[in-house]
């Protein structure tokens, strides 16, 4: 009875590890995704490049802003003038919505 009581404790107090998995989403609906960029155990580490990578991604949102026109009065979409140079890398930015981290454990 002592040995299990042992065990249990042994088992309850086992060294909990966090780790932190920096991700980004996108899309919506029926063709959201969500990427796995890195796992850190530092928490610093995690929210430095979360707070980096949405600062970096409003900037060139922002930036290709100025391709844009509205479409039929109402949806927004890139000029007819720059879909050969910037429709690629304007629409791969329309569909990331933000970067977070998760915290997972493991045992």
């Amino acid at each position: 009875m002592n040995k299990l009581k042992t065990e249990t404790h042994l088992l309850e107090n086992a060294v909990m590890t966090s780790y932190y998995l920096v991700r980004y989403s996108g899309g919506s609906y029926e063709d959201a995704f969500d990427v796995v960029v890195f796992a850190t155990n530092k928490k610093s580490t995690a929210t430095k490049y979360c707070t980096k990578f949405n600062k970096l991604l409003k900037k060139w949102q922002n930036h290709y802003k100025q391709f844009e026109t509205k479409k039929y009065g109402i949806m927004t979409w890139i000029a007819d003038e720059h879909i050969d140079t910037k429709f690629n890398r304007w629409h791969k930015l329309q569909k990331i919505n933000r970067c977070y981290y998760e915290v997972v454990s493991v045992r």
